[in-house]
């Protein structure tokens, strides 16, 4: 009958119970919902467990999966007739590490969520930690505690827009911080894979460099800011005495990346030796970041559990359901899926 919507199963293997509640309300296909848990083993990592796709006769059914990370990365071998999966994270590193050495890639497409949907968010966490910084938010805060009224506190407090930004990883998320942090009169550097100008790059990068020249960036910034996925051209950019490039700044690091980029003894280390002045990390080599890690207490460290790109308001279920629901409709009419994984280069 003309008019009607194509017979499509999409199974949906997620915690997020109200992304795929949201699927349900608002479109016309067969939404199938997988029992999706998740517990934590005893050194805080995370299990996930969906019972139906143990059943081979049910994974093999699944030609469209709409599926947390680490489930895929779990039942990948399984899913024998999947077609497409999309997931509603960005970074799919969980994934790209289940692969064994010389293992060939699946057949199937994955796609994933932009960064554009998370840009604005991390953006904001970025430029509200500098901000704090600046303004000495959080010694204000331990003043008022004390009941004591400190002006000197804020007596060294620097306008950003005499100050600099590095920006590791100028996708997206990095042109979205790269505009804002233009918009308060920052001077902005940024690390790229290939040679940029400021008239062929993005037209908010003041600087670029490539990781040949690292240490001009890093010479050259009060923040270092790393937006970074985990690739073997990636892991370990930091680590070891990188960061002493940063001694005459003494800038503070951010990380909103991934976690190897740089080990914890290197931050430790360049901090302990004043390279550093601080460092704002979002995401770490090993999460949830154990107890015993000396990142938790080391001063001038701010810890927070990967959240700089993560909420589970209304608006942003919403954007990033409404552009997986986009690439159902391309799906369905055999046109070219966006926001594409390349296998090869595992982002």
């Amino acid at each position: 009958m003309a008019g009607e919507m194509p017979l499509l199963n999409i199974y949906c293997a997620t915690i997020f119970q109200h992304r795929q509640d949201f699927l349900i309300r608002n479109t016309d296909y067969n939404v199938i919902k997988l029992q999706t848990t998740k517990s934590l083993r005893e050194d805080g990592s995370a299990i996930f467990e969906v019972p139906e796709l143990e059943d081979e006769t049910v994974a093999s059914k699944i030609e469209v999966l709409f599926a947390d990370v680490p489930v895929i990365a779990k039942y990948r071998k399984k899913l024998v007739n999947l077609k497409w999966a999309h997931t509603s994270s960005n970074g799919v590193n969980f994934l790209m590490d289940s692969f064994e050495k010389d293992e060939p890639f699946p057949q199937f497409t994955l796609t994933k969520t932009p960064g554009s949907l998370n840009a604005l968010h991390t953006t904001e966490y970025v430029i509200g930690h500098i901000i704090a910084n600046e303004r000495q938010f959080f010694q204000a805060k331990e003043s008022q505690r004390k009941s004591k009224w400190d002006r000197a506190i804020y007596a060294s407090g620097r306008s950003l827009s005499s100050l600099s930004i590095g920006i590791l990883g100028v996708g997206k998320i990095g042109q979205k911080l790269a505009k804002i942090c233009k918009e308060f009169g920052m001077t902005v550097w940024g690390l790229t894979r290939r040679k940029y100008t400021a008239e062929d790059g993005c037209p908010h990068i003041d600087f670029y460099r490539t990781q040949e020249r690292l240490s001009d960036l890093l010479e050259n910034c009060d923040y270092i800011c790393s937006i970074l996925p985990s690739t073997p051209q990636t892991r370990d950019m930091l680590s070891g005495d990188v960061l002493k490039s940063c001694k005459n700044k003494k800038s503070v690091f951010i990380n909103v990346g991934r976690g190897d980029v740089v080990d914890e003894q290197s931050i430790v280390h360049a901090i302990n030796n004043g390279w550093l002045s601080g460092a704002v990390l979002d995401v770490f080599r090993t999460e949830p970041l154990p107890a015993a890690s000396r990142l938790w207490s080391l001063p001038g460290v701010t810890v927070t559990p990967h959240v700089s790109g993560w909420s589970l308001g209304p608006s942003h279920t919403e954007n990033i359901m409404r552009c997986f629901m986009d690439k159902i409709q391309c799906y369905v009419e055999g046109l070219p899926l966006k926001d594409v994984l390349d296998w090869s280069q595992g982002y």
